[in-house]
C-alpha cells in the first residue's frame, strides 16, 4: 500500500510539473476561458445571459442608503414599538462614542454570535445581491456594522459586534445566497423555490426583483445536502483539579440523548476557486438530552487555492475562512478564523479511496465560557447566569480530516479540532481572569448505503475543554463528555 501510496504522489507532482509543457497539445477544462466565462464558472455552473447585458453593480450610493435605511428601520422598530432602552440614542451619545471610543461588551452570548452575524448577512446581501463581489461586499458589511454601532444604541460601540457582524456576516451571507441561487436559479423556478430563496437571502432577493440579476451565477454548482436523526448516550464528567472547591463540584453527566442535524458539502474540492466560498462545507448539530443540550454550526469557505487534479487523485493547497460555533450545557465556544491547509486524495486501490486534509488557523477573534458561576455569585451575590460570562480571545486552531471510502456504499470519517485561545488584554468583564483555554472535538463515524438516498452509520464523538487562568480563585478546571450515536441520514440532493 505505501509502495502505490508513493506512486501516486509521483505521478500528482510529475503532473503539475509538466502541465505547461504540453499547453500546445492539450487544453484543460479551466483554461477555456471563453467557456470557463460562459457555460462552467464553478463546475458545471451557469450564466445567466440577461446578466450580461446589464451593469454589472447597482451605484454604490443606492446600497448605502439600503443599508442606513435597514438601520433606520430596526432602530425605530425598537425605539418606538419595542420601547427598548438601548435605542433612545441620540446626539450626546453619538459625541460620547467619538470621544470615549470602542469596548468589549458581554451581551448574551447568541446575541453576540448568532443574532449580529445574522444582521451582518443582511448588510452583505444588499451588496451582493446588486452585484458586488464577496470583498466589496464585505465592505459594506463593515459599514453597517460601524454606523450601526456609533448611532443606534445607548451602549458604547462594540469590538466583538463590529468583528462578528462584519466577518460572521460576510461568511453567512455568502453561504446563504449561493444556498438561496441554488433554489431559484432563473426567475421562472416554482414559487416554492422562489419562496425558500427570499427566506434565505431577503435583501438579495429584493435586489434582484428590484434591479434585475446583476450575478452571473444561476445557481448550479454540485451541492450534497444531508440531514441525519438518530439517538444515543452521553457519559462524561465536569472537573476541577485541587483547590477548596474540588469535592463538590465533580459533576457527572451520563444521560440519553436525540440527536439531530444537516450537512452540506457546495461545489467540489479539487476545482478551482475563482470567487471566495465556491466551495465551502457547513455543518450543523444538535443534541439534547435530560443532562443538557449541545448545538454546533460550522462554515468552512475557501477563499483562494492553488492544485492539480487527474484520474480521480487531487491535491490541493488552500486558504480559508472559518466561523465556528459549539453552544450548550457542556462549553460554548466561537471562533473566527483565517487560515490555509493542504488537502489530497488518492485512489490506493479500484476500490479504495483516501483523503486527508490539514488545515491550521489564526483565530482573529474567540470566545469561551468560564464555567465558573458558583465562584462568581461567591464575590457578587446579585449575579445570574444568562450566558455573559465568557472571555474573548485570540489563539490558534488546528484540524485534521481523515475519510476512506470502501466500494461505493461504506465511508469511514474522523475528524479532530483542537481550539488553543488566550483571553486578549482589556475585554474582561469585572468577574473574568486572564489566561488559556483549550477546547479539543473528535468526530469518528462509518456509514453504510442502505439506498441511493438513506443511509445508516454509527459515531463515537469526544469533547474536551481545559480551563488555565492566572488567578488562584479560578481553579484550573477539565471537562470530559463522550457520546455514541446510531443515526440515519437522508440524502436530499
Amino acid at each position: 500500500m505505501l509502495r502505490k501510496l508513493l506512486s501516486s504522489l509521483l505521478f500528482l507532482s510529475v503532473a503539475a510539473l509538466s502541465a505547461p509543457l504540453f499547453s500546445d497539445q492539450t487544453i484543460s477544462e479551466d483554461s477555456i476561458n471563453v467557456a470557463y466565462t460562459v457555460t462552467n464558472t464553478t463546475f458545471e455552473d451557469t450564466v445567466d445571459i440577461n446578466a450580461l447585458e446589464k451593469p454589472k453593480e447597482v451605484s454604490p450610493l443606492i446600497v448605502l442608503g439600503e443599508v442606513f435605511g435597514f438601520n433606520g428601520f430596526i432602530w425605530a422598530w425598537d425605539r418606538y414599538v419595542l420601547d427598548k432602552g438601548y435605542a433612545r440614542t441620540g446626539p450626546s451619545y453619538w459625541k460620547r462614542n467619538f470621544k470615549e471610543g470602542w469596548e468589549w461588551d458581554h451581551n448574551h452570548w447568541a446575541i453576540n454570535f448568532y443574532g449580529h452575524p445574522y444582521q451582518g448577512a443582511t448588510y452583505y446581501n444588499f451588496a451582493r445581491g446588486a452585484g458586488y463581489g464577496f470583498y466589496g461586499s464585505l465592505l459594506f458589511t463593515a459599514l453597517g456594522s460601524y454606523t450601526w454601532e456609533m448611532f443606534a444604541e445607548t451602549e458604547y460601540p462594540s469590538i466583538n459586534d463590529l468583528i462578528a457582524t462584519s466577518i460572521g456576516g460576510a461568511v453567512y451571507g455568502e453561504v446563504l445566497y449561493r444556498l438561496s441561487r441554488k433554489l431559484y436559479g432563473v426567475d421562472e423556478s416554482a414559487w416554492y423555490n422562489q419562496v425558500g430563496a427570499f427566506g434565505m437571502a431577503h435583501s438579495a432577493y429584493l435586489q434582484r426583483k428590484m434591479f434585475g440579476n446583476r450575478d452571473v451565477i444561476t445557481g448550479n454548482t454540485p451541492m450534497d445536502l444531508s440531514i441525519f436523526l438518530g439517538t444515543g448516550s452521553h457519559f462524561g464528567n465536569i472537573y476541577r483539579y485541587g483547590g477548596r472547591n474540588e469535592d463538590d463540584l465533580d459533576q457527572r453527566w451520563d444521560d440519553k440523548h436525540v440527536m439531530y442535524g444537516a450537512e452540506i458539502e457546495y461545489g467540489k474540492p479539487f476545482r478551482k476557486v475563482k470567487r471566495p466560498f465556491d466551495y465551502f462545507t457547513l455543518l450543523t448539530r444538535g443534541e439534547v438530552g435530560p443532562d443538557g443540550t449541545l448545538f454546533q454550526l460550522d462554515v468552512t469557505g475557501k477563499l483562494t487555492n492553488a492544485g492539480v487534479h487527474g484520474r480521480g487523485h487531487w491535491v490541493d493547497f488552500a486558504t480559508y475562512l472559518d466561523y465556528c460555533t459549539f453552544y450548550g450545557d457542556f462549553a460554548t465556544v466561537g471562533t473566527i478564523s483565517v487560515g490555509t491547509g493542504i488537502d489530497f486524495s488518492l485512489w490506493l486501490l479500484p476500490s479504495l479511496r483516501f483523503r486527508m486534509y490539514h488545515q491550521i488557523y489564526f483565530i482573529l477573534l474567540g470566545t469561551t465560557d468560564m464555567g465558573y458561576d458558583d465562584l462568581i455569585r461567591e464575590v457578587h451575590p446579585e449575579y445570574e447566569s444568562d450566558m455573559d460570562n465568557y472571555q474573548y480571545n485570540m489563539g490558534a486552531k488546528y484540524v485534521l480530516g481523515i475519510e476512506i471510502s470502501i466500494g461505493k456504499k461504506f465511508r469511514f470519517n474522523n475528524k479532530t479540532i483542537v481550539d488553543a485561545l488566550h483571553t486578549i488584554p482589556g475585554s474582561l468583564p469585572h468577574y473574568g481572569a486572564d489566561g488559556w483555554d483549550m477546547l479539543l472535538m473528535n468526530y469518528t463515524s462509518a456509514e453504510y448505503d442502505l439506498t441511493d438516498k438513506i443511509a445508516m452509520g454509527g459515531r463515537f464523538d469526544t469533547y474536551a475543554k481545559v480551563a488555565a487562568y492566572s488567578s488562584e480563585f479560578f481553579e484550573p478546571m477539565s471537562r470530559g463528555v463522550f457520546a455514541y450515536t446510531l443515526y440515519f441520514s437522508y440524502k436530499l440532493f
